[in-house]
């Protein structure tokens, strides 16, 4: 769940005073009648310059409002994601995918299509415990996946570190700001093939688009797995293109 520290930006303002000094003669001679010596003499007056505003960088500040409300308890939202899972000697095309959240309980969904064949696969988490469902057959239980396997985009963001800032982005003429997180919202042991087993993630990135308000809007993320094909160990990569809707709207996800 790796991060940066944000930088802020601050303006700081230095006003300078030049004093002018007047000279004078060392000699100080009384006047004598009703003439008097002029003494030179030079009052110097302080340069004036507007003080700027502190402000701060606007991508600072939507990465702000994005960690509260990513980290908020009961924070739903919904994102529908496409791609592909790489495997050694095959790539398994990945459509209709659906993600909701609400709060810490998560359902996803999504279609593969493996040698020509479609199934459709869904998992809950729902109070603390999870369950898988391929094609037809009957919810089973996923024992031994927990909080730390959760499939909700935002479930390795715990703190400040926890996320990257990337800089601005101009998208059709509107400026959006991108964040890198950690995010596996397609665990490996999604994919319906029956010689799969021991499936796991070593590795996660999710760059998220987010609006001037924090809220995000879009994502590409890349999921990084293992698991055994008819035994033998291979690596699984995962590409999503991610859009996030009806952030913060309410989301009802019932245990199957």
């Amino acid at each position: 769940m790796g991060g940066e520290p944000r930088r802020g930006v601050i303006v700081a303002a230095i006003l300078g005073t030049v004093f002018v000094l007047a000279a004078c003669n060392s000699e100080q001679t009384p006047p004598t009648g009703p003439t008097s010596s002029a003494t030179a003499s030079a009052s110097a007056r302080p340069s004036a310059s507007p003080t700027p505003v502190p402000s701060r960088d606007p991508g600072q500040v939507a990465l702000t409002k994005f960690f509260a409300l990513v980290t908020a308890d009961g924070f739903d939202y919904q994102a529908t994601f496409s791609g592909e899972s790489r495997h050694t000697v095959n790539v398994v095309p990945i459509s209709k995918g659906l993600l909701q959240v609400s709060g810490k309980d998560v359902r996803v969904r999504a279609t593969f299509r493996i040698t020509g064949i479609t199934e459709t696969v869904e998992h809950r988490y729902v109070g603390g415990k999870a369950w898988i469902k391929y094609g037809p057959t009957a919810w089973a239980r996923l024992s031994g996946f927990g909080a730390a396997d959760s499939m909700a985009a935002f479930a390795a963001v715990h703190a400040p570190p926890d996320v990257a800032y990337l800089g601005p982005t101009k998208v059709g003429g509107k400026t959006f700001y991108s964040v890198r997180i950690a995010a596996a919202i397609v665990h490996p042991v999604m994919i319906p093939a029956a010689n799969l087993t021991e499936e796991s993630v070593t590795d996660s990135k999710m760059d998220v688009l987010i609006d001037a308000n924090g809220r995000p809007i879009s994502a590409t993320a890349t999921i990084t797995g293992r698991g055994r094909v008819s035994g033998q160990l291979q690596e699984i990569i995962i590409d999503l293109n991610v859009t996030f809707s009806k952030v913060g709207q309410p989301v009802t996800i019932a245990a199957p």
